[in-house]
Order: structure tokens, then sequence, then C-alpha cells
């Protein structure tokens, strides 16, 4: 019966081509272990968003550790490309050395710095070379764009060309996301209608005078960032939609 019932659908023109392509990605080793069924949810409502609310701009994720975020995120595009949008990339931002030194004062006084948990080569998981093979299930080589080494370095480098329509924070330490997102801002690279979302949001027990809540705050007061409140979603994360800023390129 299971067998008639896949042959008769995958008869059926587009929608057959479709249901296979589905079936795959549900049967592919996907992404699991690290974070739970409502973020994938969140991850893959933010990637058709930017496909089908015309978002322009790349993927971006800023902390790649185990990399099952980052296949949530390639599996998602590797559907959407499936119905005819323009391929977007995805890039990969992370040192693979785990965190980095503690420098600002605002992360030294945080509940999780103080109680070791966000510590210096913490969360150090997998390595460029196996991020890159895992999510080559998912989209080929040529879509791929990792940038090894740490935000400071790496973002400033980015091209003026360069645009991003979604951006997955997982970045732990308010330096670090500040690192990550204040070049973003300062170049005019982020389009209008882009998606933040953040992972770390309620670290620190929710406290809005660290992490990634703080940086967000200070971003901004910084650029003025006129942004869509979306809420939450599972214990940690939330996200918001960018409609403007005020590009201020760093002196």
């Amino acid at each position: 019966m299971i067998r008639w019932l896949k042959q008769r659908i995958g008869a059926i023109p587009l929608v057959g081509s479709v249901a296979k392509r589905v079936y795959r990605m549900l049967r592919s080793p996907g992404p699991k272990g690290y974070y739970s069924e409502e973020v994938g949810r969140h991850l893959h409502f933010g990637v058709e968003y930017v496909y089908y609310g015309e978002v322009e701009g790349d993927v971006a994720e800023f902390g790649t550790m185990s990399g099952d975020t980052s296949a949530a995120l390639a599996q998602a595009m590797a559907f959407s490309r499936d119905l005819g949008h323009t391929p977007k990339k995805l890039h990969l931002f992370d040192s693979f050395q785990g965190l980095p030194d503690i420098t600002s004062s605002i992360d030294a006084g945080s509940q999780h710095v103080q109680s070791g948990v966000w510590g210096p080569r913490a969360c150090k998981m997998l390595g460029k070379a196996e991020l890159l093979a895992r999510l080559r299930l998912h989209l080929p080589l040529e879509r791929l764009v990792v940038h090894d080494g740490w935000y400071r370095d790496t973002v400033p480098e980015l091209p003026p060309s360069a645009r991003f329509g979604l951006v997955h924070v997982d970045c732990d330490l308010y330096q670090s996301t500040m690192d990550a997102l204040e070049p973003l801002f300062a170049n005019g690279l982020v389009t209008e209608g882009a998606i933040f979302l953040f992972d770390d949001w309620n670290c620190n027990r929710a406290s809005p005078a660290y992490g990634e809540r703080r940086a967000w705050a200070d971003l901004t007061s910084a650029f003025s960032i006129v942004a869509s409140d979306l809420g939450g979603y599972s214990w940690d994360g939330h996200k918001f939609i960018v409609h403007s800023y005020e590009r201020r390129p760093a002196s």
C-alpha cells in the first residue's frame, strides 16, 4: 500500500517531484541532538520567509558549533531552491577554536562566564572540513561559504557587495555578538526585511545587561534600528525583522 501510494504521488507533475524531495529530506541524516524541534521549525520558517517574502541577500550563521543548525538552514535552503527561487548562499562564520578570550567587562560580569559555562575555547565541536562534509549532503559546495577566524577579523573583510537577509546569531558572548553584527550594520550589509534569529537570548537569566540581549539593545541605539519583534521561540531564542537602520561606518 505504501509503495503504491508513493508511486501514485510521484506520478503527479510538480507535486510528485516536490514530494520526493520532501521524503528524501526527511530521510536524510539531518540535524539533531543540539537543538529542539521548535528551533528547527523557526529556522525553516526564517528561510521560507526570506525566499517567499522576496527578501534580498544571503543566509548567514555566526557560530556553527555542532553543525546542527547549519544543517537545518541548508536543508531549508535546498528545498526552497527546488521551488524555483534564485539560489542563495549559506555563509558560515566560526573560529573553529571555541569561544574567544573574555575581553569585555560586560561578559566578565555575566553569570555564564562566571560559572565557567562560557570560557575561552568552550563550545568547540566540528572543524571546518567536518562541517562542510555534513552540509554537502544538502547544498553544493559553491553555495557554502566558510569564514574561518574570529568575527572581529573576518566580518570587516566582507566585500561591499555582500548582503544578508537572514542572520542566525549563536554568538553567546556580548563582545562576540558585537564583533559579528556591528560591521554588518555599519557597512550597510543588512537588507530591508532581514530576519535575525538569536539563539542565546535568554541565557544569563535573561538579563538585559548581558550577552545577545545587551548587544542588540546597543546596536539598536547605535544604528537607530527599526525592527518588528517577532517574539521568542524555544527557551532561549528570539527573532526580529529589520525594516530600516542608519548606516554609520566606523571612523
